[in-house]
């Protein structure tokens, strides 16, 4: 906690006081390293930029140039501004921010068309949009001027403070009166002149980029910031104690809390955001920085994200400086004052000095811009209009160059805006806040921002609306911010302030209408901007639009850039030198020579009219010598001169005026019936000029090359365009000279055609051909589709053994992958069946020993009845074990314990294995069995999908006593239907959602079915989201239908069922060792193997097991998995292989169906028979051919 300090307290002793010359002698040390930086930006751009457009070099240093916008305000000001408001400072910067978030498609479009335009400031832009009106021109720039001026002398008083608190000399900047050469304030006015002069106004192009004064503005940028943190860093550690420290002061001592407050429901914030927003866009240092010296409009993307960072980090920086402030002088000084007074204070010279060049550093790089910005507008849209109806400058003076004259006007003017500055300064109230002066510039620019905006994006908006509603919110504005701001300088003027014109209180400039309770800034730009924006809209839609206001309205509000004018008949009969000797005389002999010179070039070597030096002109030379001077003298001015020099040429000026908007109604025409053709095109089209520079594209183009929207316009060189490419890795550098087409165009031969691949694996077919008029055409078609064909059809060719061992393999990992879900069951069931399926297995081999015993006896003539009786009860047994195995089926499907492998595959396969199947069973029936053929492909599990459709066959060959069965598909969009037909009992309609739950059986069939199938049917269709469909009518036949995904290709073939085996020939008598801990079982493999002749051993553990091996050793044992004491048989085959000198053979036999247990039987070489165990199963694995694939194939036993 700091102690509050008395007046006295403020002052240190005069040994710690910096000297006034030392601190000057910094200033001007500072100065001159600009001096040096711009010297040398200039001198190392002098060929062209200091580094490639399009590098992230470029756009941070473009980036940096935007925080001309963070003046002494955002030094000094916002400080003040959170100490006495809280969080309201930040909303200046959220206006910016949101702009550069959300407004990237103005931003683009506004530094598109000012290119196109050849703009040169904010008055040109606008006045340009109006119809290229010179009056309005005027207006805009007086209005500027008018406006930006406070702003101008913020600057020049924040140093002038800051100077005055660093010599310790606070009544100085206490209102104390001075002379000038003792002001510190006209010494940076003058410094900042002469800079301006030296490094803004050296060329006459208004338009050309002043690389050398941007390098030094993101100089100045880089300074203020660092010399902020410093200065934070310095109040947060080294008088804060620390983030900690100055945490726990903000809650312990309640006017630190204010600082974090805020109220965005209180007007100051939206208006503050909405004049902030239309400030970064439209005061005139703003839009030179942003729009005019852009030079890749890809750098708005960067600028996106890295200056509203740069703004967040300012507005962190200030809080701690402004609790500092507060906690160490209150209210007993000026809170603008505490980033240099807190050093001060603390004995930090080094500190204060830093924080008083960074504040230096702010206000000079505004004041920089804004001068430049602002005498360029003062030059083309004020003075030299009027020079130029004046006999000495005229332009029936054509021997005098005007190049000469317009660079000294604008420095004059230079002059004039930084003198007129200084006195403000000296005039304004040394106590009214800095935050105050710059909100009352901001609610004067932003009455630009209706014409402004609305002139991008409405094409009905008019030069009288745009005139009027300026002129108004001027008034408005003048009214309720600048007269009350003057106060106190006039008696007079405080008079109306407080009480209203002729004391009427509605008409108080601070309570216009009674509106009272909100601050001035709130009530000014409400009234203002409101009164602008009617008036705007009303006056535009009421009024007419000339044919040029036409025109440039279909430019801004379209995009529409500048294109050379068609060949028009002309009664002109002015002839090129006059036009050539107008144009060096505004824009020098050099640069004027040389753009003549191109323009001819082209002219020559195009198609049409050929165009003599010394011949008369047309109206495409007229419209190109108008754009060269509006880079000069505005697009306002340009307009005028050229309608003054064709006046006594055969045409009066008002003649001149309407060509030139015939020329251009003409050329808005064409260029849409162009741009409309393009766009008809599939491919994308490009066509360059004779030097490979782009004239015209269409939508595909930018598609196909995934280019920036902003990024191609009119003019761009090929080369620019390629070196774009190669920057973001679309090809590599060492092909970028290949690449240049332009290289020897006399033994290039055309059309010039190549492919490409570009990183996404696009390939473009790129031709390039001349044209007539002597330009170049380049046409791009995505082969991409071509080239995968011709990919694929060469890896068919060469590749086709790897590929179809290579599906062989995926089919197998498919179908293994299948088995597997298939087999898996809940831990519940598998206990169930497993001891539901041991009496069953026992009764089996009992019957299956007894049915031997009296087959063997039928043949003798014995027994047959009881033959019969036991083969009965294998029946019912058979059925027991059927319906159990559709129980277990139904649920594993339910506990999606059952995988789904799906791929695509030929469905026609699928119809072979069925047909196969069910044919010798319609024949034994009398039915007839119809598979149609289908050669399509579907995408599904071609297991579960057999198994939907042999439980419908099943279902039609048990439902219909006579007729047909068909199998057949018809195809339904991107699916394929496969439908089941029958001509049986039918099913009725109330019925037919019944009939897919469990043990439902509506109509007797010719033999007994479970009730099972379509409860299975309906689960795998679930379970694969194929839907199944019914139509049926009773006494006609049913339709059962599922629906499957078509495949995109043919699929890979099903593999075929092994055929059945054959009937195993008698066994070898064989000494069997059994092993189950189910004494019934045991009795059961007895009966059934000794009936078969084999020698038959018994054991019902493992110590059993190994004593009966040991005494004789068995040819195979057969094995129950799950034993007594946790032990398996497997663990007691390891056992005994361990023992034995041999290979033991072994079958498990276990009615636990887990995928678990038949993998671990599989690594040990075993095969797996399922209780109840089928006798013929059993048989054939001890036959010899089943013995012999045991270690061989190791195929599952059926």
């Amino acid at each position: 906690m700091w102690p509050r300090s008395s007046p006295a307290d403020q002052t240190v002793s005069g040994e710690d006081v910096l000297q006034a010359w030392f601190v000057l002698a910094v200033a001007a040390g500072y100065v001159t390293t600009l001096f040096l930086v711009a010297w040398w930006g200039d001198r190392r751009s002098a060929g062209g930029p200091l580094v490639s457009p399009n590098s992230w070099a470029a756009a941070i240093s473009y980036c940096l140039t935007l925080a001309v916008y963070n003046t002494s305000w955002s030094f000094y000001g916002s400080v003040g501004r959170a100490a006495t408001s809280g969080l309201d400072f930040a909303t200046i910067y959220i206006g910016p921010t949101l702009v550069l978030l959300f407004g990237q498609r103005v931003l683009s479009k506004v530094i598109a068309i000012a290119k196109a335009q050849n703009v040169t400031s904010i008055s040109d832009f606008i006045a340009a949009r109006y119809g290229k009106s010179q009056v309005l021109a005027a207006f805009v720039t007086l209005a500027s001027l008018l406006g930006v001026l406070p702003y101008i002398a913020l600057q020049l008083k924040a140093v002038g403070k800051s100077f005055d608190y660093l010599i310790l000399q606070p009544e100085r900047a206490g209102g104390e009166a001075l002379r000038f050469w003792q002001d510190s304030a006209f010494g940076v006015a003058a410094s900042m002149a002469l800079f301006a002069i030296v490094f803004g106004v050296r060329h006459v192009h208004a338009s050309e980029h002043h690389r050398g004064l941007m390098l030094a503005i993101a100089f100045e940028s880089v300074v203020k910031l660092l010399a902020f943190l410093i200065v934070a860093l310095f109040v947060l550690f080294g008088l804060s104690g620390g983030p900690a420290a100055l945490l726990s002061q903000f809650q312990s001592e309640p006017q630190l809390a204010g600082i974090l407050s805020f109220d965005p429901t209180q007007p100051v914030w939206p208006a503050t955001i909405i004049i902030s927003a239309i400030a970064f866009l439209c005061l005139p240092q703003a839009f030179h920085v942003a729009v005019v010296e852009n030079e890749a409009p890809s750098h708005t993307r960067t600028a996106a994200w890295l200056y509203p960072s740069y703004l967040a980090l300012f507005s962190l920086l200030i809080l701690p400086i402004a609790a500092a402030g507060l906690a160490r002088f209150g209210a007993m000084m000026d809170p603008d004052t505490y980033v240099i007074s807190l050093p001060i204070a603390a004995d930090a010279s080094t500190v204060s000095l830093i924080a008083f060049l960074g504040g230096l550093s702010a206000a000079t790089g505004m004041v920089i811009m804004t001068s430049v910005a602002l005498s360029t507008m003062l030059c083309n849209d004020v003075i030299m209009p009027l020079l130029l109806r004046s006999r000495v400058f005229g332009l029936r003076a054509q021997s005098r160059p005007m190049t000469s004259v317009l660079v000294t006007v604008r420095r004059l003017s230079i002059l004039g805006i930084l003198l007129l500055a200084y006195l403000m300064h000296r005039l304004v109230n040394q106590s009214y806040p800095l935050t105050v002066i710059g909100l009352l510039s901001f609610v004067a620019v932003a009455q630009f921002g209706p014409a402004f905006v609305g002139g991008l994006f409405w094409p009905r908006a008019n030069k009288a609306g745009a005139s009027i509603g300026i002129a108004i919110g001027f008034l408005i504005w003048a009214y309720a911010l600048l007269l009350p701001s003057a106060a106190p300088l006039w008696p007079a003027i405080e008079e109306i302030v407080r009480h209203g014109p002729w004391q009427l209180a509605w008409l108080k400039p601070n309570a216009l209408l009674g509106l009272e309770g909100i601050d001035p800034i709130s009530h000014a730009t409400l009234w203002s901007l409101g009164a602008n924006l009617v008036c705007f809209l009303m006056v535009s839609a009421l009024g007419r639009q000339s044919t040029v206001e036409r025109n440039q309205a279909a430019a801004f509000a379209d995009g529409v850039v500048r294109e050379n004018t068609p060949r028009l008949s002309s009664r002109v009969v002015v002839r090129l030198d006059d036009l050539r000797a107008l144009a060096l005389r505004f824009v020098g002999p050099v640069r004027g020579a040389a753009a003549f010179d191109s323009y001819l070039a082209a002219r020559i070597a195009g198609s049409g009219p050929r165009l003599d030096p010394s011949g008369f002109v047309d109206l495409d030379s007229i419209r190109f010598t108008e754009n060269l001077l509006a880079g000069a003298i505005g697009a306002a001015s340009a307009r005028v001169v050229i309608a003054a020099s064709l006046e006594g040429h055969s045409l009066s000026r008002r003649a001149a005026m309407a060509m030139l908007d015939e020329a251009s109604e003409a050329l808005r025409f064409n260029r849409s019936l162009l741009q409309s053709t393009l766009e008809s095109v599939p491919q994308g089209i490009c066509a360059f000029d004779a030097d490979f520079n782009i004239t015209a594209w269409n939508g595909r183009f930018i598609a196909l090359l995934d280019l920036p929207p902003d990024f191609v316009r009119v003019g761009l060189p090929l080369a620019d365009l390629i070196a774009f490419n190669v920057e973001r890795g679309e090809y590599a550098a060492s092909e970028f000279a290949a690449l240049l087409v332009n290289r020897d165009v006399a033994t290039q031969s055309w059309p010039y055609l190549y492919e490409r691949k570009r990183p996404d694996g696009t390939v473009l077919e790129i031709v390039y051909d001349r044209v007539a008029e002597g330009g170049y055409v380049s046409t791009y078609t995505d082969v991409t589709e071509r080239h995968r064909a011709a990919e694929a059809l060469r890896r068919a060719n060469e590749g086709l053994e790897l590929r179809v061992r290579e599906r062989t393999e995926a089919l197998e990992l498919a179908k293994a992958d299948a088995e597997q879900a298939n087999l898996g069951k809940t831990r519940f069931l598998a206990a169930a069946s497993h001891d539901l399926l041991q009496p069953l297995n026992a009764a089996r081999l009992f019957l299956s020993a007894l049915d031997e015993s009296l087959h063997a006896s039928s043949r003798a003539g014995d027994a047959d009845k009881e033959r019969t009786l036991a083969s009965s009860a294998i029946t019912a047994l058979r059925s027991t074990e059927h319906v159990l195995d559709r129980l277990l089926d139904i649920s594993s499907y339910d506990a999606r314990a059952v995988r789904a492998e799906v791929f695509d595959f030929p469905i026609a396969d699928l119809f072979v294995q069925l047909n196969l199947e069910f044919s010798a069973m319609a024949r034994e029936r009398g039915l007839d069995l119809d598979v149609v053929d289908c050669r399509l492909a579907v995408r599904s599990d071609p297991h579960l999908l057999r198994r939907i459709l042999q439980n419908l066959l099943s279902n039609a060959l048990r439902y219909t006593p006579k007729g047909r069965i068909l199998l057949g598909c018809r195809r339904r969009g991107d699916a394929l239907r496969i439908e089941v037909w029958d001509t049986g009992v039918g099913i009725a309609a109330s019925d037919q959602k019944r009939i897919f739950e469990e043990f439902q059986r509506l109509a007797p069939g010719s033999e007994k079915g479970l009730g099972l199938g379509l409860a299975i049917v309906d689960r795998v269709s679930r379970l694969l989201d194929h839907a199944i469909d019914v139509h049926s009518r009773p006494g006609h036949g049913s339709c059962f239908a599922v629906t499957v995904p078509l495949a995109r290709g043919t699929g890979r073939p099903l593999q075929r069922n092994p055929a059945s085996s054959a009937p195993v020939a008698a066994e070898r008598p064989l000494t069997i060792l059994c092993l189950d801990n189910d004494a019934t079982i045991l009795q059961g493999l007895t009966a059934l193997l000794g009936a078969w002749g084999h020698r038959v051993l018994v054991a019902a553990n493992a110590a059993e097991a190994m004593a009966a091996a040991t005494a004789s050793p068995p040819d195979i044992v057969l094995l129950d998995y799950h034993l007594d004491g946790g032990r398996s048989g497997l663990d007691f085959l390891d056992d005994l292989r361990q023992k034995s000198s041999g290979e033991v053979r072994a079958l498990v036999v276990t009615g636990d169906r887990s995928e678990a247990v038949r993998k671990e039987a599989r690594a040990r070489g075993c095969e797996i028979l399922s209780k109840p165990v089928k006798p013929a199963a059993l048989r054939r694995f001890l036959g010899g051919e089943a013995l012999s694939r045991q270690f061989g194939t190791k195929q599952e036993i059926p």
